[in-house]
């Protein structure tokens, strides 16, 4: 019996803790073996098939699309089970319902059941093999969807999806969000190597896709995958759009073209043409899935009330403070609109991007705008940093080196004036330490 949550945690990670060691060398250690978690599931009475599961892949944005749509269909009046990864600060925020994080005594009872099928896959695998942590977790939060009698579920894939545990579910509808170049080498290193590992969400018995407009050769990709299973795609500005995006001081302004009409003068939260865009799709996919136009006022008033960490999620006012988990060049650009629009007169740049990731394109970025540039490293062991970086990232800019965030929020608020911006930039591990500095909750949504 487990004690506590952490307790879980620790025994959910455990093979893969275990097994690291003996993990060939040059492996794509997130290509698993998804067919474990299918055998989770089966053993827990295939709980999955019994429920409408959404599954949401992409590249940037797969959380704050996943999170629009549960709250559309939450405010329309359905229980909605939410499961996304990875968590910030508390392993609970896995898995919600109607936005409020499992409570810990059903996290250890969910713990106890999926131990026994755990303990006799993990005693039979090879050492080269270990079982997901990310996919065991979504076993178990579909155990809970199903004990609690949701009627729809939001599930976010993770890296890929053709050889994700977490796809492993069986889906309802899908949803993919913006394809790009990202983790180059275990997705493969062009865009259509890429979309074809995201194209593995377009599968049977799904009934209809929802895409973003994608560059040409993911948008043939996801067409040959849909057309192979005679699966209908609806795809950005053919099928729905957003129109007079505009940003502002409240936050992102557009109207929506959907299939039962148009929804006009909606302000989202989440600053960026992209979550307008984010917006549209989710907006798509929850009219099919409600067959009929959505509540205009119920919209405008969600859409308002969005927040989901770290998608340029403004943390503080004076001097203002916005969090992003950009990791890349190209999503640099999705800031850099940001930027741009804000017009402040000093600015500087918190950027916490481990090795393996594009952080001299971050850099790249972000020196054109003459600002104060401080690297600093997330408090995560599995992540890469390394002095390497600073010596690399000043072969193009002067960048000060800080190696504590808190040290370095520290030191950017010391520089700043109500004139100021502090742009913090960087992971997941990133952004919950900046959510510990400000020490706010994460729990619900």
């Amino acid at each position: 019996m487990f004690k506590n949550i952490k307790e879980v945690e620790e025994f959910i990670y455990s093979s893969y803790v275990n097994r690291y060691t003996t993990i060939p060398s040059g492996t794509d250690t997130f290509i698993r073996n998804p067919n474990i978690a299918r055998e989770m599931l089966d053993y827990l009475g295939a709980v999955d098939r019994k429920q409408k599961n959404i599954m949401i892949t992409g590249s940037k944005g797969k959380g704050s699309l996943s999170v629009m749509i549960a709250k559309i269909l939450e405010a329309h009046g359905y229980k909605i089970g939410l499961f996304t990864s990875p968590h910030l600060r508390e392993y609970r925020e896995r898995i919600r319902i109607n936005g409020k994080a499992i409570s810990k005594t059903d996290l250890l009872t969910l713990g106890d059941k999926i131990k026994p099928i755990y303990d006799e896959i993990e005693d039979r695998l090879p050492k080269h093999k270990y079982i997901g942590p990310v996919g065991a977790t979504a076993v178990m939060a579909m155990s809970y969807f199903y004990e609690n009698n949701t009627d729809f579920n939001v599930i976010e894939c993770g890296r890929g999806a053709r050889f994700d545990d977490v796809n492993q579910i069986q889906g309802f509808v899908g949803g993919i969000n913006k394809i790009f170049l990202e983790h180059v080498g275990p997705l493969g290193h062009t865009i259509d190597e890429v979309a074809h590992h995201k194209a593995g969400l377009i599968k049977k018995p799904l009934k209809a896709v929802f895409s973003a407009e994608q560059s040409k050769y993911a948008d043939l990709v996801l067409r040959y995958e849909a057309r192979k299973f005679n699966i209908p795609i609806y795809i950005y500005n053919q099928n729905f759009s957003a129109y007079d995006i505009r940003l502002t001081n409240k936050g992102t302004e557009f109207s929506v073209n959907g299939k039962y009409g148009k929804y006009e003068e909606l302000c989202l939260s989440l600053l960026g043409r992209h979550q307008a865009e984010n917006a549209a799709l989710a907006i798509g996919l929850t009219e099919y899935v409600m067959h009929k136009k959505l509540n205009e006022n119920i919209l405008r008033e969600i859409l308002g009330n969005i927040k989901w960490p770290g998608r340029m999620e403004i943390i503080e006012k004076n001097p203002l403070v916005v969090l992003d988990g950009c990791i890349s060049r190209e999503s640099m650009n999705q800031v850099k609109e940001i930027i741009d629009f804000l017009e402040y007169k000093k600015m500087i740049a918190i950027v916490a991007i481990p090795e393996d990731k594009d952080y001299l394109g971050v850099i790249e970025v972000l020196k054109n705008y003459q600002c104060e540039i401080i690297l600093t490293y997330a408090d995560n062991d599995y992540l890469k940093f390394s002095k390497n970086q600073v010596i690399e990232a000043r072969e193009i800019y002067p960048v000060k080196f800080i190696n504590k965030v808190s040290s370095a929020i520290d030191y950017a608020k010391t520089q700043s004036d109500k004139n100021s911006l502090i742009l913090c930039l960087g992971t997941q591990s990133f952004i919950k330490d900046v959510k510990i500095y400000y020490k706010e909750d994460t729990l619900n949504i």
